[in-house]
């Protein structure tokens, strides 16, 4: 009865499916909720961003007055960030780790991992050692402003410095001290050149682990041989001295020799010497005393003459005589008058 003055459309959309009839108020309802959340969703994504915990941020600013990288940090959770005209790129501010290893089992997705550092000991033993880098990002900006944005900074410093530094220390050891005191020195010389590095490139260097030391096949062998070879020296060092102290010796025994020689020689000739002037002394006294004698006996004789020419010389030829006759009787003799006088026997 009644037309249309609307001409139908030419094309009608076709839908593979069908919408069950919904009712009036639940479509009201979800067309308010998404007038709501739809310019809350738009608001997100284009002017907020979520920096995770585990992580720190840098804002980049790409035009105006504050263009450029901002030095303020960006701490973690929901932060401004208006698209097109800034940016929020985040860095991680836990510990990271480089490993340093020839064992596949120790490879991950978490942690970047290159091959073990080949050390030239002092010996000349090429010992492969597995090492394990620790470190933080202290500086973001820092880092950004030198290595620029993602991971160039462990090309550029951890490993670039990590290498070099442990065969520069672990290097001055011989092969055996790895397992000796020696190494624990080396590794802390080690650290603290590591983290003086670091810091200059805006990371802190949390610890260094020197985790195990794979020795060339052929150093059982080659260290039997140069202990042998150490040994051969040590002995033939320790015969030359010994042959050096034996020359000492008998020069030494020698010179204290002729030292007793020598002094022996001066001491028997002191001794002649000596020997000489009591001789000499003695026959000068002998000769004196000789001489004292026959003065006196010269001198007696003269006396003894001198006394016979003068007065009772002949009393005295009488008294000799007598004492003459006296001493050639033999036997007994019997005494009746006065021998001594001289008188009677001059009769």
């Amino acid at each position: 009865m009644f037309e249309s003055s609307t001409p139908a459309p030419r094309f009608k959309p076709s839908f593979p499916f069908k919408l069950p009839p919904l009712r009036g108020g639940l479509v009201r309802f979800l067309l308010r909720a998404g007038v709501l959340v739809v310019p809350l969703i738009l608001m997100r994504a284009c002017f907020i961003t979520y920096v995770p915990l585990d992580e720190i941020g840098l804002r980049q600013v790409s035009f105006g007055m504050n263009k450029g990288l901002q030095k303020d940090l960006v701490q973690p959770g929901y932060r401004r960030a208006i698209s097109g005209y800034e940016t929020i790129h985040t860095f991680p501010r836990n510990v990271q780790a480089v490993e340093f290893t020839n064992d596949e089992a120790e490879r991950g997705a978490d942690h970047r991992t290159v091959a073990a550092i080949n050390v030239p000991t002092v010996d000349g033993y090429p010992v492969a050692v597995d090492v394990t880098v620790l470190y933080r990002i202290a500086d973001p900006f820092l880092v950004v402003s030198k290595f620029g944005f993602g991971r160039g900074y462990e090309d550029n410093v951890v490993l670039r410095f990590t290498d070099p530094a442990i065969k520069q220390h672990l290097g001055e050891l011989r092969a055996e001290e790895f397992y000796r005191d020696q190494r624990i020195a080396k590794v802390h010389d080690l650290k603290k050149e590591l983290a003086d590095k670091f810091k200059q490139n805006g990371l802190e260097l949390a610890d260094v682990l020197i985790r195990q030391y794979d020795y060339p096949d052929t150093f059982q062998q080659l260290t039997e041989q140069k202990k042998i070879q150490d040994q051969s020296v040590l002995t033939n060092r320790a015969l030359a001295k010994q042959a050096e102290v034996d020359t000492r010796l008998k020069q030494t025994a020698a010179e204290g020799q002729n030292s007793i020689n020598v002094r022996s020689a001066e001491f028997q000739a002191q001794i002649t010497g000596l020997n000489a002037q009591k001789d000499f002394y003695e026959r000068n006294k002998h000769a004196e005393a000789d001489l004292l004698v026959k003065s006196a006996e010269a001198q007696g004789t003269e006396e003894i003459n001198r006394a016979m020419e003068g007065a009772g010389s002949d009393k005295l030829l009488r008294l000799r005589k007598g004492l003459a006759i006296l001493n050639g009787i033999k036997g007994p003799i019997y005494i009746s008058e006065d021998p001594t006088d001289i008188g009677k026997i001059s009769h």
